[in-house]
Order: C-alpha cells, then structure tokens, then sequence
C-alpha cells in the first residue's frame, strides 16, 4: 500500500512539474519616457480633461487639469535647455549627471532660457510660472482655494503657453495632434479662457497692435467657437487667427 501512495506521489509531483515547465517565460515590461514625451503626455492628458468633461465635477477636473498642464510646461523647458547641454537642466551646473541633484522649477528655467539663448520672455509669462508654482504648491502641499474663472484663466494661459513653445522650440506642433479629431474645436468649445489667451498670444507674435474679440452670435462667448468674430487694427488678423 506504501509503495502505491509512493508511485501516486511521484506521479503527481510529475504532473506538477510539468505544469510549471510549460508557464510561458516571464515577459518584464519596461515604461519609458523622455522629456518630451512625458511634457506631451501630461499636457495631453490636460486637454482631454478640459476638452470632454466627463468628469462633472469642475473643481476636480481643474485641480488635475492644472497640475498635468504645470507639470507639461516644466517639462518642456526643461527639454529646451537640455537640448542646449543636459547640465542646464539642473540649479547647480557642477552637479550634473547627479540624479540627487535638483532641477530647475519653471520660473528658473525660462529665465536660464532667456540668458543663454535669448528666449524673449515677456512679463506675462514670467508671471506665469510664478502663478503655476503657487497653484501647484498649494495644490499638492496645503489648502487650495481658488474661483472657478480663476483656475480656468490659469489653466488656459498656461495651455497656450505650452502650445507655443513647443512649436517654437521644440519643432511640436501640439495642436495638429488634436486637429485630427474634434477634441481642438471642442477645447475652444469649453475652455474659452484659452482661445481668447491663445488669440492675444499669436496676436502679439503677429504683430498685431490690438484685438477686439466680440462675442460669437452662435456660442454667446469671446472667441469660443469655431468661426468667431474678431476686429483688429491690422489686416494680419486672419492669418494668425486660422492658426488657432
């Protein structure tokens, strides 16, 4: 009798070996992504938020809305100064490759961009980032309180930022990406804090001394809709208009 519960013990530790013999091997995944690659995401990730409000709670949409979109601007200046030399990317130079070392915030990174390549930056953006930087802080470390209107005007000027530099810099058209399906002309839709601080942005780089945006007899809002309605003092208006 032992030596038949002997032979059933064999043939099932057998069994069992078999079975552990045909897993299939284990397959490691590895996640990666540069630096444009997660700015892109981040801000992607941002205009979707903002673009398809599924989620119906505003204060949440715009509380991650902010924190991807500052997260994407980061990054993206940081991509512009590594591109000039990796090292630029961190506060103290000398302490490059150092993965313990820090790197710059947004605010420090425009301002190394405009010393060492002549970036113009303009008042406004500086005062961008600082803006983003308390947002962000206060988002992630204390008590945030904020408007509603006001959350949307960061949110937007700061997409416009992003949307800009990566073009101008970085050779990323963000918003071509998005044109393939409705989720630009929805983003103009919904956000209209964006298209009118986009608008003033090209405006500026086009030239153009002064934008009126009235409001679109089919949306009822500044500069929202698709085709809107805009006077300016220059005839260059139409053209950086259909680069929105």
């Amino acid at each position: 009798m032992d030596s038949q519960h002997e032979r059933y013990d064999e043939v099932a530790r057998n069994k069992l070996n078999l079975h552990r013999s045909e897993k299939p091997p284990m397959v490691t995944t590895t996640i990666q992504f540069d630096l444009l690659t997660n700015a892109t995401d981040s801000i992607s990730y941002a205009i979707e938020l903002l673009a398809w409000p599924d989620i119906r709670n505003d204060e949440r949409r715009m509380k991650q809305a902010i924190l991807s979109i500052s997260q994407g601007v980061e990054l993206l200046l940081k991509e512009r100064l590594r591109r000039i030399h990796p090292a630029f990317m961190f506060e103290d130079v000398d302490k490059f490759p150092s993965l313990d070392a820090r790197t710059v915030g947004a605010e420090r990174a425009l301002m190394r961009l405009k010393s060492i390549s002549g970036y113009l930056v303009r008042d406004s953006d500086t005062q961008l980032m600082r803006d983003l930087r308390r947002t962000r802080n206060a988002i992630e470390h204390a008590e945030w309180h904020t408007t509603l209107a006001e959350a949307k005007a960061i949110v937007g000027a700061a997409l416009s930022f992003a949307i800009d530099f990566a073009k101008s810099e970085l050779d990323r058209d963000l918003s071509y990406e998005f044109r393939r399906e409705d989720t630009w002309g929805q983003l103009l839709t919904e956000l209209h804090e964006f298209a009118a601080a986009h608008a003033r942005r090209l405006a500026a780089k086009a030239g153009v001394d002064q934008v009126n945006m009235m409001t679109c007899d089919v949306c009822h809002h500044d500069s929202s809709c698709r085709t809107p309605v805009m006077t300016t003092t220059s005839t260059t208006s139409s053209r950086f208009w259909r680069s929105l």
